[in-house]
């Protein structure tokens, strides 16, 4: 019985794991939407003072670590729900170049859900 206890703990750590990465990707997407122009390092900077909360849940709390797995998603494909396209953050960043980019964005995304 204890086995099966161990068990459900560490499927519940795993989940809740997965939901962390899940929502901090969503918040690194919605950084570089909000900050045209971000490269590598502003947005590793602004995810770790804006988001700080959500790295160490997702990735713990030794920095070198959260910054190693910060260099990996950057390099990680993330789907955008609302335009349906998938890109590496690197990729998004590219696209968020300009204010003017982010403003085609959102007025294509509001075409897209009317």
């Amino acid at each position: 019985m204890h086995d099966d206890d161990d068990m459900t703990t560490k499927a519940v750590e795993n989940n809740s794991k997965a939901e962390a990465l899940a929502q901090l990707k969503d918040l690194a997407f919605e950084t570089l939407l909000n900050h045209p122009g971000c490269d590598y390092v502003d947005w590793q900077n602004l995810l770790v003072e804006e988001c700080a909360g959500e790295l160490i849940e997702a990735y713990g709390s030794n920095p070198f670590e959260v910054l190693e797995k910060l260099s990996k998603l950057w390099e990680t494909p993330y789907h955008d729900r609302r335009s349906n396209l998938e890109y590496r953050f690197r990729e998004w960043a590219e696209a968020f170049a300009t204010e003017m980019s982010v403003q085609m964005y959102r007025y294509l995304i509001k075409k897209i859900h009317r």
